[in-house]
């Protein structure tokens, strides 16, 4: 097979789980067979990296496609970007970002080229399908067997998707025995970390994580300190946050970290990671040999990665009082901890290697471009 040139629009910006996803296959793939091409919203640290791995790239801030204000500017966008992808003979367009997936399908169509959308979330309904226009992507990749299940739910063929989850860089993200720096930068003493990672919006469910950690402030006679680690992508949202945490007297609890340039050694560092929206953060973690609680987002019998007491806790509910619960019981079980951790590093070196993400995807490339010569 010739090489073809896949072009992959992103919304860049930082390096949060679809950015390091994208970065993992951009960097492992086939260069005798594939050739990529980056179109990215946000400068940032995700295209300084493109840039030392001398990635063709192109940053241009695209308007939203579903506003109505932008219903002429969009056309004019889609069209700039179809000029590149011709000008770059370009033989697949692949949205890591579902935003994206109207840009993706405009710019296929004129290309007359394949189209692939990476669906991060679950699909609930066919209002979503609609909305994002799921069903028009000539390939899905959907990064867990729930988020498939949804899809199908929702009106997707089922041979319109392949599964290909998230991987992690086994060498990158390892148990690190060099101490816990992130509580020696911190104002106070602590006994414990308990961080969560994300961009910090409403969907990361920030807030939820502070009123569980309030909880635990009052129920639990240890130090522990609770980190809100990521960039503010809502300034409302953090304002309330910051409001909520000096209201309710955790200023010396919980702490905004900002984002971080070294996410092996952040999550190394906790003593436990919460997640409340999934993501690939938690595989990372995992890696790390650092104890998951997943809380609301999926329920124990859904859940592949994370086994509810073997490679994490789950809580199915989103109780603050659960989540709390789930974060005292690990924080005073010193066995369970260390016993957490130690299997979802074994279950991360066997199961959750970013090569075997990639593989994946290569094939889901080869069979897709097969399927339309």
């Amino acid at each position: 097979m010739s090489q073809k040139r896949i072009l992959y629009l992103s919304r860049g910006g930082s390096v949060g789980g679809s950015q390091r996803q994208l970065l993992y296959l951009i960097q492992n793939l086939d260069r005798q067979l594939y050739e990529p091409f980056v179109m990215y919203l946000k400068e940032g640290k995700f295209a300084s990296i493109l840039q030392q791995l001398q990635v063709n790239s192109l940053f241009y801030p695209l308007h939203s496609w579903r506003k109505f204000k932008s219903a002429l500017h969009r056309y004019f966008d889609a069209e700039q970007i179809v000029r590149y992808a011709r000008e770059n003979q370009i033989s697949i367009v692949h949205s890591s970002d579902l935003w994206l997936s109207s840009y993706m399908l405009w710019v296929a169509r004129r290309l007359k080229a394949p189209s692939v959308l990476h669906v991060r979330t679950p699909i609930c309904n066919k209002k979503d399908v609609r909305k994002h226009k799921c069903d028009r992507a000539d390939l899905i990749i959907a990064i867990s067997t729930r988020v498939v299940q949804n899809l199908v739910e929702a009106g997707i063929r089922p041979d319109k998707i392949v599964q290909v989850d998230d991987g992690v860089d086994l060498e990158l993200f390892k148990p690190q025995g060099n101490g816990n720096t992130l509580a020696r930068d911190l104002p106070v003493s602590t006994d414990f970390l308990v961080g969560i990672v994300g961009r910090i919006s409403e969907s990361k469910r920030q807030l939820d994580f502070v009123k569980a950690a309030e909880l635990v402030v009052k129920s639990c006679c240890k130090r522990v300190c609770f980190l809100i680690i990521g960039p503010r992508y809502s300034e409302t949202y953090f304002r309330k946050l910051e409001k909520y945490v000096g209201s309710n007297g955790l200023v010396d609890k919980v702490f905004f970290t900002g984002e971080s340039d070294d996410m092996p050694q952040v999550l190394s560092s906790l003593d436990i990671l919460v997640s409340l929206s999934g993501g690939s953060v938690m595989f990372e973690a995992m890696a790390c040999g650092t104890p998951v609680i997943s809380a609301g987002f999926t329920s124990p019998k859904d859940s592949v990665h994370i086994q509810n007491e073997k490679t994490g806790l789950l809580v199915p509910s989103h109780s603050t009082s659960d989540l709390a619960g789930a974060m005292i019981r690990l924080i005073e079980d010193e066995a369970l901890r260390k016993i957490i951790g130690r299997r979802a590093r074994n279950w991360a070196v066997r199961n959750l290697s970013h090569h075997e993400m990639v593989r994946k995807t290569l094939q889901a490339y080869a069979q897709l471009l097969n399927k339309n010569n």
